[in-house]
């Protein structure tokens, strides 16, 4: 059975318009002292977070419809735990060892390893960067917009795991100013750092950080949200205020 989080486990709730397939940080939810908590991202000012996402089509989620509102549960919230493969399924075992998983691990664990995402569906479920005791920022994402780059067949004949990649500012981007591209070594344009996290990585390289990024995950056979997966770790720097409240959001 999945087992109840011993400490604070968060995950990013992200919704994506399907007309413009946008990215916005609507919500976030949290496990801790035996509670589930999810709260929406109403507070939050800038580009990409819930406000925006109101004004770009999105609509409340009927489950929890006041967006000022902290919604607090001592079971996983039933719009979430729809999305988890159920633990009666004779697969089980098999879907969790699939995702570097196993019978100890949680509810949150599943739904970050699997995204939480359904067959043509608006929502996911993304680590936040994590702060860890070595001081470090860490956090795994998959390449978005690799669809959009008309990269040939082979593109995975490019990279191997654990191959280090580049990040590029754009900050003249038409859709985001605080867009951050990722290429190979040689040059290659693979796609984007995900729009929920774009901030807080081009404010890092601002002050002169500089990220490791390496492959972790290759799937060319599947959609293209699941073909690449890195990993993304940096040391902290120096802050200035203003870069702190960038990280902030995105932070577990």
């Amino acid at each position: 059975m999945i087992n109840n989080m011993k400490k604070v486990h968060t995950l990013l709730v992200v919704w994506q318009n399907p007309k413009t397939r946008s990215f916005y940080h609507i919500g976030t939810l949290s496990h801790y002292d035996g509670y589930y908590e999810f709260t929406y991202t109403y507070n939050a000012s800038g580009h990409g977070k819930l406000k925006d996402a109101l004004n770009n089509g999105y609509m409340l989620h009927p489950a929890f419809p006041d967006p000022t509102k902290i919604y607090r549960s001592k079971e996983l919230f039933p719009a979430f735990e729809r999305r988890l493969p159920s633990p009666d399924r004779a697969d089980f075992k098999a879907i969790l060892s699939d995702l570097g998983l196993d019978e100890n691990s949680t509810k949150m664990d599943l739904l970050q390893q699997t995204r939480g995402r359904l067959a043509s569906d608006t929502y996911s479920f993304e680590q936040p960067l994590r702060l860890e005791n070595d001081g470090k920022l860490r956090v795994s994402f998959f390449v978005h917009g690799m669809r959009h780059q008309n990269l040939p067949q082979n593109w995975a004949t490019w990279l191997a795991i654990n191959e280090t990649l580049k990040l590029v500012q754009e900050p003249t981007n038409a859709y985001d100013p605080h867009a951050v591209a990722i290429y190979t070594h040689g040059g290659k344009k693979l796609g984007y750092v995900p729009a929920f996290y774009s901030k807080a990585i081009f404010s890092l390289l601002e002050n002169g950080v500089n990220p490791s990024v390496r492959v972790v995950y290759m799937n060319e056979k599947s959609t293209p949200h699941w073909w690449l997966k890195v990993a993304f770790e940096c040391e902290i720097p120096s802050f200035q205020g203003a870069t702190l409240d960038e990280l902030a959001p995105v932070m577990g």
